[in-house]
């Protein structure tokens, strides 16, 4: 009893002033009179996540909660850390683009030390990122992406050909599944040279990897965000977001292409052999003198990881719904193809990077299908000092976290009337003068926008172009509609699949 006794004299009080602590977390909102969401341990305001809801979907509950009180933001909590959720388009405007410096960083956890693949472009904070954001844009020029627009035409035809099983045995095809294999394919090579062979073998390792990157279970969503509660505590304590199998494999894989390539002098023009200039010189530009300043292994790693991993999952995504809207409205779907035809006619057939940007009407679907379903449902900032908010009346302090919702603004039918329209003619150049600059930001904006945004637009609309020119789709009975989002996935996964039904033309 004694015993029992002592432990209880100690428990007691560390139970009290947990509660009291929590307690203070979750009244930060209320104590200074700002509209807001309450939040609860462990999720915040985020109760249910990962398990009943997804992400966007308790996003959108918050912003039409709001958006018509006359405030430009509220308060809410992502775990136990008190954030910000703007509604306001000038606002946005003014974090993203006009007063970038004082929202310079995402506030993502990230831990160079101990968790090397975390501290990747989308992450790292201050001048390393600037210095990184430099030094990887030429990546992305025209020239650089015409170049690898090759690669992506030979696994275009493994792409269209493995549709091939769908019209002759008039089965159902999974376009969801498919797209990853495509994407996954295309990003190992252009990323490192790889034959992943996902197409040919109906999946692959890598493709194993990236789901359980990006289908994160409940315990690990909360994992996630206890680390952007209580960042700098992670760190200190050596706190790792990656699971240790994936960087295991990816560390691998990256290291040991770079050996080969440097053992056997092989160069080849993909993403991993500009970032070994980069670790090795300092630049990527060979007209450019070496710099005294390069990028480690680990970087090195790093930022080949996030161009695989946002580049394959965030691609299929686009395609996938792209493709399902156009099954679905076959009006749609007649007008694209018709387009595509006029335009490869004068190619000879080809499709070639110059065709693609001829097809004004091929862009405008892809606009839509990124303003229905983004990829990205949210955008993350911190303020890097302190930022006067006059609606409602606060003052954001250094390291406040902001989040921009996308997925709502896209879906709010004051800025798109009847919003699950899906109509292509919103982004006729009239269309998009007519409404606010920043309401449509499936690649964010601002000098911390998608690095890797004409890549992966390039890689969507050949996806289109080399299915609508040869096959016909239409949405087959086991597809769920409407759509419904799956709320383990960290970007948009449809519950059960996008099936459609596939004929030659």
């Amino acid at each position: 009893m004694g015993l029992l006794s002592t432990v209880l004299y100690l428990l007691l009080p560390a139970i009290v002033l947990l509660y009291f602590y929590i307690r203070r977390k979750y009244a930060y909102w209320s104590d200074r009179n700002v509209p807001h969401v309450p939040g609860s341990p462990p999720m915040g305001s985020f109760k249910g996540m990962g398990t009943k809801y997804h992400f966007t979907e308790i996003m959108d509950r918050m912003y039409q909660q709001f958006k018509n009180t006359g405030v430009s933001a509220i308060g809410m909590y992502l775990g136990f850390k008190p954030a910000v959720l703007v509604l306001d388009l000038d606002l946005i405007k003014r974090i993203l683009v006009k007063d970038f410096n004082q929202f310079r960083d995402r506030g993502m956890y990230f831990n160079e030390k101990d968790d090397p693949l975390s501290a990747h472009l989308f992450s790292i904070e201050g001048e390393r990122w600037r210095f990184l954001r430099n030094k990887l844009s030429p990546t992305f020029t025209s020239g650089k992406i015409k170049y690898m627009f090759n690669t992506i035409k030979d696994i275009g035809d493994e792409f269209l050909l493995c549709f091939d099983k769908y019209v002759e045995k008039k089965h159902p095809a999974d376009v969801k599944a498919l797209a990853q294999r495509f994407t996954c394919d295309v990003i190992g090579s252009c990323a490192f040279g790889l034959e992943c062979n996902s197409l040919k073998n109906e999946g692959s390792e890598m493709m194993s990897i990236g789901d359980e990157v990006l289908k994160p279970g409940p315990i690990r969503t909360m994992w996630f965000f206890f680390l952007m509660s209580f960042r700098n505590f992670s760190r200190k304590m050596g706190f790792k977001q990656i699971p240790g199998n994936v960087t295991k494999y990816f560390m691998g894989v990256v290291e040991s292409t770079i050996n080969h390539r440097e053992k056997n002098n092989i160069s080849r023009q993909d993403f991993l052999q500009l970032l070994m200039q980069l670790k090795n010189r300092g630049t990527i530009e060979d007209h450019e003198e070496e710099s005294k300043e390069t990028i480690t292994l680990n970087e090195t790693a790093a930022q080949a990881f996030l161009f695989f991993f946002a580049g394959f999952e965030t691609s299929s995504t686009a395609l996938s719904f792209a493709l399902f809207e156009l099954a679905a409205n076959l009006d749609i779907q007649t007008k694209t193809r018709e387009e595509i035809k006029r335009i490869l006619k004068k190619y000879n057939g080809n499709i070639t990077y110059e065709a693609l940007k001829e097809m004004t009407y091929l862009e405008q679907v892809v606009n839509e299908t990124l303003r229905k379903h983004p990829p990205l449902g949210n955008l993350m900032r911190i303020a890097n000092e302190r930022f006067r908010l006059t609606n409602p009346d606060i003052t954001l302090e250094p390291g406040q976290l902001v989040m921009i919702p996308v997925h709502s603004i896209h879906r709010d039918p004051e800025i798109y009337p009847n919003p699950e329209r899906f109509d292509p003619d919103r982004f006729t150049p009239d269309q998009v003068e007519a409404r606010h600059s920043h309401s449509f930001l499936p690649f964010g904006d601002g000098p911390r926008n998608c690095i890797g945004m004409r890549f992966a637009l390039v890689e969507v609309k050949f996806g289109i172009v080399q299915l609508l020119s040869r096959l016909q789709f239409s949405v087959n009975e086991r597809t769920a509609v409407p759509l419904q989002i799956d709320a383990r996935s960290s970007l948009l996964d449809v519950k059960g699949g996008i099936w459609l039904d596939v004929s030659k033309i």
